[in-house]
């Protein structure tokens, strides 16, 4: 066992406890941000999850010898080679990561003889490095370190084949449905990556108190994927994207049109607020991104995109042209309304997640946005002063007339003080005061 090793035992005990102390960590974090944005929690929540990250590529499977179970009921048995399960000597492979800046990173391959492979990962934080022994029966973890930390150790063959097994990675023979050191094993599963769909995928799961932990490997690929799900519905996701090439994403994103009921393409000019990953999410169906028109000129429409993934709530406001996309802006709240002005020339979009607080923790600003249509469809091009933003409590809204718009908003004292918000919405008495802003 390596220094590095020892010392975050010696910290936080064996792997399942160092797992379950890190996901208290990150439920407290989270519960500390909940009064806080969206985006700032997935910010401050990427520390703890590549400080778990770390934890578990030390030693995520626990027991030495492989142990296997089957179900009781009947399933069919595979023999795998699992040499295959690895990709080729020199592979560099890039990874995509959705919502954790660690969860993006590069895997290198080096086959050191017949039996022994290395995977060094770089995260862009800190470099990894597992060495495996495979025999014609199973993946053996041998060694693992962290470079970087403990001086670039040499490995040799000689001293690999002098270590015991740290852990069982996979068994060659295998059910459809097989237990190894307390992981279940899947297959065949399915996995779709930007590289390309995968049908027959080797699933292995490992489970905590708050998370389930899952590693997907194919067949002359070796890892493909890998998805982290929170009991909360938060997922940490890492696909395969390309294989020695810089990858290059292409911003589409499959939409369900509202008023069509038909399935669209949409390709965006430019990403803003919108990962490329979301449509390879396990929870993206055809219903999950839709689009919305507000208005239509004649080359341009003015529409909303909404994205509703657990945990990840998008909506963009875009100009589109064709299936061409471009982002005007976008928000972690719902748009639950707009309203053209009576000439049809400025419309005001109305977002908010709901005024059901139960505390300052909970409180979330509602979003107003003013466009001039004309300008915005056709130049395609906007300027601060076309576009007005009133962030509040807003309890209601309507246009006076062609160039003015009155809404309604709680009369508290400092408007930048959420507990007052929250204190207003529980008293019994409730003022309002009645605002305007009108447009030249």
């Amino acid at each position: 066992m390596n220094e590095v090793k020892r010392q975050l035992d010696r910290k936080m005990g064996d792997s399942k406890a160092r797992s379950e102390k890190i996901m208290q960590m990150v439920e407290q974090n989270k519960k500390t941000q909940r009064k806080k944005s969206s985006k700032l929690y997935y910010v401050t929540f990427a520390t703890f999850a590549a400080l778990l990250a770390v934890l578990l590529y030390i030693n995520p499977f626990e027991t030495l010898a492989p142990t296997t179970s089957t179900p009781n009921e009947p399933s069919k048995q595979t023999s795998l080679n699992l040499k295959n399960l690895f990709k080729k000597d020199g592979d560099v492979a890039y990874f995509v990561g959705m919502n954790n800046e660690y969860a993006t990173f590069k895997e290198t391959t080096t086959w050191l003889s017949d039996n022994y492979v290395k995977i060094s990962v770089d995260n862009g934080a800190i470099e990894t490095r597992k060495f495996y022994r495979i025999t014609a029966d199973a993946i053996y973890l041998v060694f693992e370190d962290m470079p970087e930390m403990q001086g670039n150790k040499v490995i040799t063959l000689e001293y690999l084949d002098t270590l015991t097994p740290i852990s069982t990675l996979l068994v060659a023979d295998i059910e459809n449905t097989t237990t190894i050191n307390e992981n279940n094993v899947t297959y065949p599963a399915e996995l779709n990556i930007p590289l390309k769909k995968f049908n027959n995928v080797i699933e292995i799961t490992n489970e905590t108190e708050n998370a389930t932990m899952s590693f997907y490997y194919a067949e002359h690929f070796g890892l493909i994927g890998q998805i982290s799900t929170f009991t909360d519905g938060l997922q940490i996701i890492s696909l395969l994207t390309s294989i020695n090439s810089e990858p290059a994403l292409e911003l589409t994103l499959p939409v369900m049109n509202q008023a069509t009921h038909e399935k669209e393409i949409l390709t965006f000019e430019e990403r803003i607020m919108f990962d490329p990953l979301s449509m390879y999410h396990p929870k993206f169906t055809d219903t999950t991104a839709t689009y919305t028109m507000l208005h239509q000129s004649e080359e341009h429409e003015l529409g909303i995109i909404e994205i509703n993934l657990p945990q990840q709530f998008t909506s963009l406001i875009v100009v589109r042209t064709g299936d061409l996309v471009k982002t005007i802006s976008g928000d972690f709240r719902e748009i639950v309304d707009w309203q053209l002005s009576p000439d049809q020339k400025h419309i005001a979009i109305y977002s908010s997640n709901g005024h059901d607080w139960q505390s300052e923790e909970y409180y979330q600003s509602d979003n107003l946005e003013i466009y001039h249509l004309e300008q915005l469809l056709e130049v395609k091009t906007y300027t601060d002063e076309e576009l007005n933003l009133l962030h509040s409590t807003i309890l209601s809204y309507h246009w006076v007339d062609h160039d003015t718009l009155e809404y309604v908003v709680p009369d508290v004292e400092e408007p930048s003080y959420p507990k007052l918000f929250v204190d207003w919405m529980h008293a019994d008495n409730q003022p309002t005061k009645t605002l305007q802003i009108k447009f030249e």
